[in-house]
């Protein structure tokens, strides 16, 4: 096997999490961190140089996706010059590829009822077993909202709420994937939510601006000269 080049502890690190993250996905858990190794172009001694255990790999690759840190540096750098129909195409077809990413690995995981991945120490807030997608809530939030401020005079409404909706769509259907006859395109979204559901009504017709002339019963009639 060719082994991979020397890289900074950091990098090596991320190239074994982003190794078990494919395996995991194409897979489920039964990978073995020898395939791991193989995977990275690494010893399977590397691996366990950077994870103790198998469970702590699968916790590094569930931290790593929801991670909102590279989805946000996306939206946040959004062109300046979109109209806002383009705008939000642009974040809802971003949300759509990061979110599609969390449910493969959530989706591996789940079929199995693997037990959770044993605690790990840390310094942030209580333990919140929501605490995870409730971090990557608000930060991606907060991305929309910077976005969405640009086009407040061509809203309905405030922009918090535009933010939820266009979260919401996203996370519905992507959720429903497995069961729903259809998967929206950010396109197709995009339309929905600026446009709504509904057809337009029709409006009712106008006074006709052409009205048909009719000789007026006051007008006499007149003879024409070659009579």
């Amino acid at each position: 096997m060719t082994r991979a080049h020397p890289m900074p502890p950091g990098q090596r690190r991320a190239s074994i999490v982003e190794a078990a993250h494919a395996l995991l996905v194409r897979r489920g858990i039964t990978f073995t961190t020898r395939e791991v190794a193989e995977a990275a172009g690494i010893a399977e001694g590397t691996v366990f140089r950077h994870f103790d255990t198998k469970d702590d790999l699968i916790g590094a690759v569930v931290d790593d996706v929801f991670d909102p840190g590279p989805l946000c540096r996306e939206i946040d750098a959004t062109p300046g010059d979109l109209d806002l129909p383009q705008a939000v195409q642009h974040a809802l077809s971003l949300m759509q590829g990061h979110f599609e990413s969390i449910s493969a690995v959530m989706t591996s995981l789940h079929p199995r009822h693997r037990p959770p991945v044993p605690h790990r120490p840390h310094h942030g807030p209580p333990d919140d077993p929501h605490h995870g997608i409730l971090a990557w809530h608000a930060a991606v939030t907060g991305s929309l909202t910077g976005l969405l401020n640009r086009y407040t005079d061509r809203l309905r409404l405030p922009v918090d709420q535009a933010c939820i909706l266009l979260m919401s769509v996203v996370l519905v259907d992507r959720g429903l994937a497995p069961i729903a006859g259809h998967r929206f395109s950010a396109t197709e979204l995009t339309d929905i939510l600026l446009n709504g559901i509904a057809v337009a009504p029709e409006a009712p017709p106008g006074p006709d601006p052409y009205p048909s002339q009719t000789p007026s019963s006051s007008v006499l009639s007149q003879e024409s000269p070659c009579s």
